[in-house]
């Protein structure tokens, strides 16, 4: 008798266009059809990202709740996973995870999943203790990186075989086409002597943003050259940095692009990346960097001194240091020998965070699982 696909929910609040999300949109679509029936159910509203994942085949539904612990939108969510047979439950964050923990409860699915996507991810203590009370119907927590591991462990005071790391990855193939530059570059008014420092991502105060104009202010460039800062994204801090820029006189180097859809192509135009930030899980932009062989200057935090191997694909400096952050910049615009043998360590160190090998995981945990259950 041949078996069925395994029915596996996704849960999440909602789909805006963010990192989180947009990893749910690559990876979904490319999970086994043979082995894997995949649905997404969104709590709060659909999103921009909705169409985009049911265009790729997965489908998409929203049950609103109005809080997350509303009677009637537990029951709702348990009906609806009755209704679809689902197997295995896998919630993002806590938002999601808490509501998503008890329907399936009520619903008898045999296994539940939460991922954690960042350290300090609970706001209030009550949040703690009703996340440690509802691990205990989780058959496994997802941290996106080592650090996040460790977070979850001692928040929430589990077996270390409960929390298992899956990273984020990319699709290295996207970020490999070097044919662009020179176009980009041109297109951006960038001259070939340019050396061009990029930061993708948001512009919010967890990322440290201000310290863009920093470096467009006290970096120094050889003879004949210029250090240029390409600022892709947006956010709440973004009107304040580009005041700092006009305030500093630096706006003739600094090039705000708010949010664009040919990330790839604008880290090909670079020739170095910086990750300032004071907080992060495990940052999409840090790979995606690395992916396009771009040294990169990135903070001690979560799991960046994961994905960086300091001194071999890029550096890794204190948070809250801008002076070691500009010191570490500045030597690399100082050597481009050091920046092309960085850049193809960087391109390694990828291959280690591939889109494939995340797909990979992610399968081999679901399989694990429902085994255990007895699927």
């Amino acid at each position: 008798m041949k078996k069925r696909p395994l029915n596996i929910l996704r849960l999440i609040t909602w789909l805006p266009v963010g990192g989180i999300e947009r990893k749910i949109l690559a990876v979904l679509p490319r999970l086994n059809r043979d082995l894997f029936r995949v649905r997404l159910v969104c709590l709060r509203e659909l999103g921009a990202l909705a169409p985009e994942l049911e265009k790729a085949g997965v489908p998409v539904d929203l049950c609103p709740m109005r809080t997350r612990l509303s009677p009637s939108g537990l029951w709702n969510l348990a009906q609806y996973m009755k209704h679809h047979q689902i197997d295995l439950v896998h919630a993002h964050m806590y938002r999601a995870a808490l509501p998503g923990t008890i329907a399936a409860r009520l619903a008898g699915v045999p296994v539940v999943v939460s991922q954690v996507h960042n350290v300090n991810s609970w706001d209030t203590a009550r949040q703690r203790w009703q996340d440690r009370l509802l691990c205990h119907w989780r058959n496994a927590v997802v941290a996106v990186s080592e650090c996040v591991r460790q977070d979850v462990l001692d928040t929430l005071h589990l077996p270390e075989e409960k929390v298992r790391v899956i990273y984020n990855g990319v699709d290295l193939a996207t970020f490999s086409n070097r044919s662009v530059r020179d176009r980009v570059r041109a297109e951006l008014g960038f001259s070939p002597q340019d050396i061009v420092v990029i930061y993708h991502g948001r512009l919010v105060p967890q990322k440290n943003p201000e310290f863009l104009v920093r470096i467009a202010r006290d970096l120094t460039a050889p003879a004949g050259q210029t250090v240029k800062v390409l600022v892709v994204g947006d956010g709440s801090s973004r009107a304040a940095v580009e005041e700092a820029a006009g305030s500093a006189g630096v706006t003739d180097r600094m090039s705000f692009l708010g949010r664009r859809d040919d990330v790839p192509d604008l880290l090909q135009a670079a020739d170095l990346a910086v990750l300032p930030s004071f907080k992060e899980g495990f940052s999409n932009a840090l790979v995606e960097s690395l992916a396009a062989g771009l040294p990169t200057v990135a903070t001690r935090v979560g799991g960046n001194a994961e994905a960086i191997e300091t001194g071999q694909s890029g550096l890794i400096v204190p948070p809250h240091d801008d002076p070691a952050a500009l010191a570490a910049l500045q030597s690399l615009v100082n050597a481009p020998e050091e920046r092309l043998r960085m850049a193809q360590a960087a391109r390694q160190r990828a291959e280690r965070f591939s889109l494939d090998r995340m797909v990979a995981d992610v399968e081999n945990l679901y399989l694990e699982l429902a085994e255990k259950a007895g699927l």
